[in-house]
C-alpha cells in the first residue's frame, strides 16, 4: 500500500480553539460590561431621584418658610387692628354709658305719662258712684232741712224731742242686718239655724238623754259641711263650759253699698219683699264707717213702714256669738261642779225691769 502524503500546509485547530475561546471571552465582557452598564444606570437614576427629592424637599422647606414669613406678617397686622379696634370700642363704651346717663337724667326731667284708658275709666266710673253717693245724702239732708220748722225771729234755741223706745207688734219676729265696711248684709239667722239641724239629722249625730252631743262628731259635721246663705257662713266652736257657740263670717264680696242697696232688683229690696212690717221688724247693727248705708236703707224700711231698730258697734268680729241651745257631753258635770256664787249684797231688793229684746227706736 501506498502511504499517505501528510498536507502540506498547518492544522488550523489551534486558531479556532483559539477564536473561540476569544469570542467566549468577548461574550463574557459584553454581558459583565452590559450588567454593569445597567447597575450603573440604576445607580445613576437613583442618585438622580435622590437629588431631586432633596431639590423638592428644599424648595418645599422654602415656600413653607415663605407662607410662615406671610402669616406672621398678617398676624402681626390682624393684631395692630385688633388693638385699634379695641381702642374704638372702648371709647364706644365710654361714649355709651354716657349717653345712657344723660339719658335717665332727661326721663327724671320728663313729666309722668299720663294714666291709662282704662285706669282713667275705672277712675271716672269711682267719681261717679262717688258722685251718686253725695247726691243721695244731699237728697237726704235737703228732706230733712224741708221738714224741720223754720227758726222763728225771738230765738234761735229749740228743743228736740228723741222718739221714745216703743216695742214691736206682739209676735213678731226680727230680721237682722250687719252694716259694716260701707255695705249691708242681710242675716238669717232662722235659715242658718235650720241647715244646723238638717245637717245633724243627715249625718246621724243625736244627743244622749241628756241633750249633749259629742263635740267634736258635731263640730266636724258643721264646720266640714259649712252651712251658708248667699251672705254669710257659719263657724261652731266648743267652748270651756260645754257649750256650742256660732259666730257668722260674711262674705265680703256679697254686701250692697248704699248706692246699689236701694236700686230696683237689689236683694235688700228683695228681702224686705218676702217681710211684712206686721209680722217681722228690722234690726241694724252699724259700725262706724257704715252710717251712710245704714241711713239709705233705713229711710226705705221706713218707706214701707216696717218697724225697725238700731245699735253701734264697735267689736273687732261681725257679730256675738249665738248660742242655739247646743251642749256637749259633760255639761251635766260640770255644772254641777261649779261652786255657787256668793250672795249679792242688795239681795232682797227687787231688780230693775230689764229692757225686752223687742224694744225698738
Amino acid at each position: 500500500m501506498k502511504r499517505k502524503k501528510k498536507d502540506s500546509g498547518g492544522s488550523l485547530d489551534s486558531l479556532l480553539d483559539t477564536i473561540t475561546t476569544v469570542v467566549g471571552i468577548l461574550i463574557i465582557l459584553l454581558i459583565v460590561v452590559q450588567l454593569g452598564a445597567d447597575s450603573a444606570v440604576k445607580r445613576i437614576v437613583e442618585e438622580k431621584k435622590e437629588e431631586d427629592s432633596k431639590e423638592l424637599m428644599e424648595l418645599a422647606m422654602k415656600q413653607f418658610d415663605d407662607q410662615e414669613r406671610a402669616l406672621l406678617k398678617e398676624k402681626e397686622q390682624l393684631q395692630l387692628k385688633q388693638a385699634s379696634q379695641n381702642k374704638e370700642q372702648q371709647k364706644l363704651i365710654q361714649e355709651i354709658s354716657q349717653l345712657e346717663k344723660e339719658l335717665a337724667a332727661k326721663k327724671k326731667e320728663i313729666p309722668p305719662a299720663p294714666p291709662k284708658l282704662q285706669n282713667l275709666r275705672q277712675q271716672k266710673s269711682k267719681l261717679q258712684k262717688d258722685q251718686q253717693s253725695v247726691e243721695v245724702k244731699v237728697k237726704k239732708v235737703k228732706g230733712l232741712l224741708a221738714k224741720a220748722p223754720k227758726p222763728s225771729g225771738q230765738t234761735l234755741s229749740k228743743e228736740v224731742s228723741l222718739p221714745d223706745p216703743k216695742p214691736a207688734i206682739a209676735g213678731s219676729t226680727p230680721y237682722r242686718f250687719l252694716c259694716r265696711n260701707g255695705k249691708i248684709f242681710p242675716l238669717n239667722d232662722k235659715a242658718l239655724q235650720g241647715l244646723v239641724l238638717s245637717s245633724l239629722a243627715k249625718a246621724g249625730v243625736k244627743p244622749n238623754k241628756d241633750k249633749e252631743y259629742d263635740g267634736k262628731k258635731f263640730l266636724s259635721v258643721i264646720n266640714g259641711k259649712k252651712p251658708s246663705t248667699n251672705f254669710f257662713t257659719l263657724v261652731a266652736r266648743e267652748d270651756r263650759d260645754k257649750v256650742i257657740r256660732f259666730t257668722m263670717e260674711r262674705k265680703d264680696q256679697a254686701g250692697e253699698d248704699e248706692i246699689n242697696a236701694v236700686k230696683d232688683g237689689s236683694k235688700y229690696k228683695k228681702i224686705l219683699a218676702g217681710l211684712t212690717p206686721q209680722k217681722n221688724y228690722l234690726l241694724y247693727e252699724v259700725f262706724p264707717d257704715s252710717f251712710g248705708v245704714y241711713q239709705a236703707v233705713r229711710e226705705l224700711a221706713n218707706q214701707r213702714n216696717f218697724p225697725a231698730g238700731w245699735k253701734p258697734a264697735h267689736r273687732g268680729t261681725d257679730w256675738w256669738s249665738y248660742d242655739w241651745g247646743y251642749r256637749t257631753l259633760g255639761r251635766k258635770e260640770y255644772l254641777a261642779s261649779r261652786p255657787k256664787p256668793p250672795p249679792k249684797p242688795n239681795a232682797g231688793k227687787p231688780a230693775p225691769p230689764k229692757r225686752p229684746a223687742n224694744v225698738l227706736d
